[in-house]
């Protein structure tokens, strides 16, 4: 298949994902409390919201916002609803930086496919290479520990001390605080570059190229490692809500019931059982795509490389598998020639 009519594809895709999510979204009244939840200082009537971080309003409004909508899906008060967003994110750590701040303003099933249309068509006509930097590689691991992995188990401290463990002004402040993440990431990782080159420690060669195979590894096996957990807690869990049913079926156009306390919360578990279904899948079949269209890959079906996918998405999680997925694929490149400009 051509890469126009893939990217047509990816685009109908986004497309039909705003109407999913922020059209039932807006439907069930959720947007609307949470465009009002700032301005009124509240989350509902027994909880108040921080909306005073820097005391500008046109960086506090934004903020408050996305706190608003992540509120009640990190706090700890619904466990089925939080190892949901818990599972969606570790998938969206195998995602491009730019496009994981896209994912946590318009959604991750809005944002990914629009990447991935441009992506395909930019390597259907471009030469791609192997990562020839290698202090730029030699950063992307610890950047992703400490700017990606580090606040968000710092953030989701409710999922393994209960809710009782921070007060609903801390966890906004939390919250607040994970929401410019990826600026976090960019931060840590343009600092080590520098630090790095500024050491002039002299590299083995290909050291680049086994560097960021260590980034997909790391970024597969913290995806795992949340996807694991994530079934481990659905299994063995003794809540009523905490079940695959309940967690993963839309129930349009108001949300799931049982123990969501107003409209913020049942529209934003709505916006979110179609929003990570749909990232997930989006980025299986860019994956997918990106291997089967390599020239100098293995002569094997892609029958075969669907299935051995489709295995790695039913055991380690969607995200893990398109981590894994890159992995081979940095292998299979070429590398740049000598005396190549």
């Amino acid at each position: 298949m051509k890469a126009a009519s893939l990217a047509f594809g990816f685009r109908a895709l986004a497309f039909l994902s705003v109407f999913l999510l922020w059209g039932f979204y807006t439907l069930n009244g959720g947007t609307k409390a949470n465009l009002l939840a700032p301005l009124n200082g509240r989350l509902n009537e027994h909880v108040t919201l921080k909306n005073d971080y820097t005391g500008i309003f046109v960086l506090d409004y934004p903020i408050s916002l996305l706190v608003t909508f992540f509120y009640f899906a990190t706090n700890g008060s619904d466990e089925g609803f939080q190892l949901l967003v818990f599972e969606g994110y570790s998938t969206l750590q195998s995602s491009p930086l730019f496009f994981v701040t896209l994912s946590q303003i318009l959604g991750g099933a809005i944002s990914l496919p629009l990447y991935y249309a441009y992506h395909i068509l930019w390597i259907d006509g471009a030469d791609i290479l192997r990562v020839r930097d290698q202090n730029a590689a030699a950063a992307l691991p610890f950047s992703f520990l400490l700017g990606a992995v580090l606040p968000a188990v710092a953030g989701c401290a409710p999922t393994w001390n209960g809710p009782e463990s921070r007060s609903p002004e801390v966890h906004q402040k939390y919250l607040a605080f994970f929401q410019i993440d990826p600026l976090w990431v960019a931060l840590v990782q343009t600092l080590l570059v520098k630090l790095f080159r500024r050491l002039s420690v002299a590299q083995a060669p290909k050291a680049a190229y086994r560097w960021t195979r260590v980034s997909y590894l790391l970024a597969a096996a913290s995806s795992a490692i949340g996807h694991i957990y994530t079934a481990a807690r659905i299994y063995t869990s003794t809540d009523e809500g905490t079940n695959l049913a309940r967690m993963r079926v839309p129930r349009p156009p108001h949300g799931p019931t049982g123990g969501l306390p107003d409209l913020v919360a049942r529209g934003t578990f709505l916006y979110l059982q179609f929003d990570i279904p749909i990232f997930e899948l989006a980025s299986m079949a860019w994956a997918f795509l990106l291997l089967s269209r390599l020239p100098n890959r293995a002569r094997k079906s892609d029958l075969t490389l669907a299935f051995t996918m489709l295995i790695g998405y039913l055991t380690v999680g969607a995200g893990a598998t398109v981590s894994l997925a890159l992995y081979v694929r940095e292998g299979l490149l070429l590398e740049k020639r000598k005396g190549a400009n």
